[in-house]
């Protein structure tokens, strides 16, 4: 009840919650299902949706909830102490070994029982009769004899069809139900073995998180829908805190986009997780007699950035400007903010537009037009026409619209020739043997530029295998400068991170050397990640983007003890020759300096060296923040500095000391970092989690999610926010669409910050010819 994330969830809509142990055992444990409501006592037993609840009185049979896992977790974590299970073998025999060692008590348990209702029987003609021995107890087996009674709702940690079936082969070995498979990414590839199991098992997993372990790499977009059609429940789950459950409508939001039907796509967040739970007769529906859960959204909850505006929970509303815990750090993190500003945007947001189904088409103009996709998108076609678009995206001060007057975009040899609506045949040449692309009112903005993870560096987190290694570079050698770490060095291209990226227009890469504890990451790398070959392709836009430093709080450095180090290994270079010398470069303002922190005071310590180098030296050092959880504090400094910040992630969450006064937005503060720092005219983007949960395609709807709640914000800015503003602070000719520019863009047949909206066409970011209707999996 005292845990701060309490509210922040509620704050997402979420009602009730299954509070899981982790997934490092086998049998991990017995789960809680609470409602998310402040208790007064701070008593978690009155928190749990049972608190109150009579099997006799209310006549509701009260089930216990259990954790179980299987694959990689158990086995990766036990291997490694040279323990079982080290292998799924070594899995599936503890698991009927412990299930047996459970049947065998319940066995002694019936055989005891049998015996004392026969002795109950018994003539008492001699006095009253007892068994010699006491009921068979063992409390180490206690919930696994509940499961093989029935009366324990079971849920297991389970990414791949072997671990699938070797569950359902043991539920019906030894007689128990699954009621949940969790994660579960590649359920979509065998509905046949989860339906051998008893009952109708559920599928709790993700719309759109993959890619952080080998078991989530063949996560299908369109798993929900697969599932659904086959007849098996599909719920959406987080994984809280990896992924804030305060946010657990986005994932229903991504399934919708990719087509899973509006209803079902709601009813798994509500009808099908309370079913799965055996508590649909409670929750999970608005039916007379039911609990009184309610949220009331300002806008339908399957639009991007929709946020309750009321949450009721038993009837009451809750009151997210109270403190929940009775704690000191609650009250000194609550917002003083004013009230929240009430939306003025079209009453068409509480409905959900249809998705478009503008596409684009080939046109003959007699210029021996090739008039077949095969053709007109093929390799090394560098030269066509796009026309009828209704919005350019071009750059901070320049947005196109087709008014009256019909816009194009001319390119030839992969360079802009025309942009706007001067652009037809009569006024500028259009190059002959090449496709004329009518685009039917597409929208198009500059290619979308990934930064804040090391996309190239490393393919799946949890294996060192894929992976360029962790940065140790030591600061204290004084020949640092000839060799300290280049991400260019260890780039890998072409991994499927970076193709689902390209393929929803992220033509570009800011990428920075993995650090472990260490300070100094070294210098990143701007390259283009629809290259299919190696670097040697002109994958590098820019070989060393910017010096990094990551200020950590576990190392062998004491934070004051690493902005020393940082502000000395600046000013000691700054007078030194800058030709061979990266820290010279970066104190004298010609290389960008990223430092990675949350805290407002490690930022204001970053902003002091910026000042104090300005003052003695006369020197403009490009400090560039990036994550900036509580970066709004200090947005005036950050704007007379001249100091930009790249918010990672996107969507705050207050998951760490260092972010702890981060603003979540509405319905718990009135802005979020990203709406005070425009407020005060810092340069701000958006940097990407990728490697956590796969999301850099999502960096669209990250830049319009503050579109929803802050009324001038407008979409020019936010596509700003993962194009030319990251270009702005790195110096990079990229970002921007203009004439005589490079031709990098993605297209989109309609409005992208509206979920549906498909990506017609990416072009650029090193790949030959332009990518034509790309398919997400």
């Amino acid at each position: 009840p005292t845990d701060p994330g309490i509210k922040i969830v509620a704050s997402g809509g979420i009602t009730t919650s299954m509070i899981l142990p982790g997934s490092g055992n086998l049998i991990g444990g017995e789960a809680a299902v609470i409602k998310l409501r402040p208790m007064s006592t701070l008593s978690a037993q009155d928190m749990l949706v049972t608190s109150g609840v009579s099997e006799e009185e209310d006549e509701e049979f009260i089930w216990r909830y259990m954790k179980m896992a299987c694959g990689e977790n158990p086995k990766t974590y036990y291997g490694s102490l040279n323990k079982m299970p080290s292998t799924r073998l070594g899995e599936g025999y503890l698991f009927r070994r412990h299930f047996e060692r459970a049947n065998n008590l319940k066995r002694k348990q019936d055989d005891w029982c049998d015996a004392a209702e026969r002795v109950k029987e018994m003539p008492k003609e001699k006095g009253p009769l007892r068994l010699s021995e006491s009921y068979p107890e063992d409390l180490s087996l206690e919930s696994l004899t509940a499961l093989l009674r029935h009366r324990v709702n079971l849920n297991i940690h389970c990414y791949l069809p072997q671990d699938f079936e070797a569950m359902v082969h043991h539920s019906l070995e030894f007689d128990f139900e699954i009621a949940a498979f969790h994660h579960a990414l590649s359920a979509w590839q065998v509905p046949e073995i989860i339906k051998r199991a008893k009952g109708n098992v559920t599928i709790a997993t993700f719309a759109d998180m993959w890619g952080y372990k080998a078991e989530a790499l063949n996560q299908n977009v369109h798993a929900p829908k697969i599932l659904d059609q086959a007849g098996i429940p599909v719920a959406f789950k987080s994984d809280h805190p990896v992924m804030n459950s305060r946010d657990l409508v986005h994932e229903a939001q991504k399934a919708f986009h990719y087509g899973f039907n509006e209803h079902k796509a709601l009813q798994a967040l509500t009808s099908v997780p309370a079913n799965s739970l055996r508590l649909g007769h409670r929750i999970g529906s608005l039916e007379v007699g039911k609990d009184a859960d309610i949220v009331i959204w300002e806008r339908h909850p399957l639009r991007l950035g929709a946020r309750p505006k009321h949450v009721f929970i038993d009837g009451t509303e809750l009151d997210f400007k109270a403190s929940w815990t009775k704690t000191l750090i609650e009250q000194d993190t609550i917002s003083e903010e004013q009230t929240i500003a009430e939306y003025h945007g079209p009453e068409e947001r509480h409905l959900l537009p249809s998705f478009s189904n503008n596409t684009m088409h080939l046109e003959d103009h007699g210029l021996n037009n090739p008039t077949t996709f095969q053709e007109a998108c093929a390799k090394n076609v560098d030269s066509y026409v796009l026309r009828n678009i209704s919005r350019i995206y071009a750059n901070a001060t320049q947005l196109l619209e087709a008014d009256r007057k019909e816009l194009y975009m001319v390119v030839n040899k992969g360079e802009i020739t025309c942009l706007g609506t001067e652009c037809d045949r009569e006024q500028v040449h259009w190059p002959s043997n090449s496709p004329i692309f009518e685009m039917n009112g597409a929208v198009i903005i500059p290619g979308i530029i990934s930064m804040g993870v090391s996309l190239g560096l490393s393919e799946i987190q949890s294996e060192e295998a894929t992976q360029d290694g962790e940065a140790n570079n030591d600061i204290s050698d004084n020949d640092l400068y000839k060799k300290i770490v280049r991400a260019a060095d260890g780039l890998k291209l072409n991994g499927l991170h970076a193709q689902k990226a390209y393929k929803a227009g992220v033509t570009t890469a800011i990428s920075q050397p993995l650090v472990g504890s260490g300070l100094l990451a070294g210098l990143s790398t701007a390259f283009q990640t629809g290259v299919e070959t190696t670097i040697l392709d002109h994958a590098l836009i820019k070989e060393e983007a910017a010096l990094n430093f990551v200020l950590q709080h576990s190392g062998p450095l004491t934070v004051s003890q690493q902005i020393a180090s940082i502000r000395e290994l600046l000013i000691s270079n700054i007078k030194k020759d800058a030709s061979n010398n990266v820290f010279s470069r970066a104190a004298q303002g010609q290389l960008p300096v990223i430092v990675q922190a949350d805290d407002k005071d490690e930022i204001a310590s970053i902003l002091l060296i910026k000042q104090q180098i300005l003052k003695k030296y006369n020197s403009r050092v490009q400090f560039v923040i990036l994550g900036g959880a509580e970066s709004h504090l200090v947005a005036g400094h950050l704007n007379r500095l001249d100091v930009p910040v790249v918010l990672m992630p996107a969507r705050c969450a207050p998951t760490s000391w260092q972010s702890r006064f981060c603003l979540a937005g509405p319905p718990l503060t009135a802005n979020t970092a990203l709406d005070v720092l425009l407020k005060n005219k810092v340069n701000v983007a958006l940097g990407s989690t990728d490697a956590d949960n796969g999301d850099a395609r999502n960096l669209i709807w990250e830049a319009g999610w503050n579109l929803a709640h802050n009324n001038e914000f407008t979409q020019q800015e936010a596509v700003g926010l993962v194009t030319w503003n990251i270009a702005d602070m790195l110096g990079l000719d990229q970002g921007v669409l203009h004439q005589g520019g490079k031709a990098d863009f993605v297209a989109y047949n309609s409005d992208p910050f509206e979920f549906g909206a498909k990506v017609l066409m990416v072009n650029g970011g090193g790949r030959s010819g332009p990518t034509c209707f790309p398919v997400q999996v």
